[in-house]
């Protein structure tokens, strides 16, 4: 990545940077950094993946899609410069990865139009992530769950280590709360790094988030101001996130009342976003862990008003089917089963079985077909939520219309 942006004339040092990972939650809060950032009157890119409707959705600013002229001229601009591109043999690879190319877009794309900061958030890791190459201003880490083993490691301990390694020389860390290995790696890792630590427990008082049908109603107090914010996407998650995402731009001096404002109107593709199709609520989450079906299924009990609720779900292989089916089936009268697009293997023939043999009496469903599980769901007069696999609403042509130009 190095060498590609060194090519390219290192567009990423044209801008301020602010570096986002974790497991969980790094989407909104780097979304929510971004509408703080802009809010004080400047101009801010925010790059962040995966998309879910529209490759736009990754390169942003602040949430606003740019003119499609900017889009086309700058993507113009770094087909013709790659052209001619390649990596020496003995980098296993000749030609960039898909993220490495979407990763210099981006940075490429931020200083075309001029954009004065950035907020940046990892794809996979960040020790050896393409996003890697920054010299952030602040690393902001959000929570450290078991994920991508393979590649990460087996341990808590492992994987933060991996997240570590965004932090940098002398830039401060802003970290919500962690599992206390994870806690330690970051400590450590800042410490080593002449980086001054802020951990979110520290700084943050009486924290309280109320899920209504209107969204996230949460205040807390952070270094003796209190806030109190309405939140479009609603978790208590979400609220923790916003709360962080506070912090940092407290500390970096990038606070004002306009960018907390703009904090309630922020709302990412399928990050429990809720729509009303057909009068039925429809709610859009990407709930593939234990931890998050939870999360998703308290927040979805609150926003449903229907005493009938419809689940339509999708796991990818390798997920703990088990206990997200334990987690969610008991609260659906009906359960539809369905499967992820070809970007990522699912066996809805397996999850079918696992579901009806932990839940013989309940009316579970396979439908294979994405579009005819969501029309099926429609016709019961009943709300429901689609969750899972992050690709599954994307593969619904009637959710997917509605988000496309």
């Amino acid at each position: 990545m190095e060498m590609l942006l060194d090519y390219l004339g290192h567009p990423e040092r044209s801008f301020r940077s602010y570096h986002v990972a974790g497991s969980k939650g790094k989407g909104s809060t780097a979304a929510y950094l971004s509408a703080i950032i802009s809010g004080s009157g400047r101009k801010c890119g925010l790059y962040t993946s995966p998309h879910l409707f529209s490759v736009r959705e990754r390169f942003t600013l602040s949430g606003q899609f740019f003119h499609d002229r900017e889009y086309i001229e700058t993507c113009n601009e770094l087909l013709g410069k790659v052209k001619d591109f390649s990596f020496p043999s003995s980098f296993g690879s000749e030609k960039p990865t898909e993220f490495e190319i979407y990763t210099a877009y981006g940075y490429m794309l931020f200083k075309a139009t001029g954009c004065s900061e950035a907020v940046i958030e990892t794809g996979l890791g960040g020790r050896l992530d393409a996003t890697n190459t920054l010299h952030s201003a602040a690393a902001i880490l959000t929570p450290i769950e078991l994920e991508h083993t393979e590649l990460l490691g087996n341990t808590i301990k492992e994987i933060a280590g991996e997240k570590a390694g965004i932090i940098t020389s002398s830039s401060p860390v802003f970290s919500s709360c962690q599992e206390e290995e994870a806690e330690e790696v970051f400590r450590k890792r800042a410490e080593a790094m002449g980086a001054e630590f802020f951990y979110l427990p520290e700084h943050l008082s009486s924290f309280a988030s109320t899920i209504t049908a209107e969204g996230a109603i949460t205040s807390f107090i952070i270094e003796g101001k209190e806030y109190k914010l309405k939140l479009r996407m609603a978790s208590k998650e979400m609220a923790e996130n916003a709360a962080l995402a506070i912090l940092a731009a407290e500390k970096l001096s990038l606070l004002s009342e306009e960018g907390v404002k703009r904090m309630e109107d922020v709302q990412l593709p399928g990050r429990f976003e809720e729509r009303i199709i057909e009068g039925n609520l429809v709610v859009i989450d990407t709930a593939h862990t234990p931890h998050s079906a939870s999360s998703t299924m308290d927040s979805f009990l609150k926003v449903s008003k229907k005493e009938r609720k419809t689940l339509i779900i999708a796991l990818a292989d390798g997920k703990k089917e088990d206990e997200i089916i334990r987690i969610l089936f008991p609260f659906f009268d009906r359960i539809i089963i369905t499967k992820t697009n070809s970007f990522k293997k699912s066996n809805p023939e397996r999850l079918y079985q696992k579901g009806k043999e932990l839940f013989p009496d309940k009316d579970i469903m396979m439908e294979q077909d994405a579009d005819i599980a969501l029309d099926s769901a429609l016709t019961l007069s009943s709300d429901i939520l689609i969750t899972g696999s992050f690709y599954l609403a994307s593969e619904m042509e009637r959710l997917r219309k509605s988000n496309e130009s």
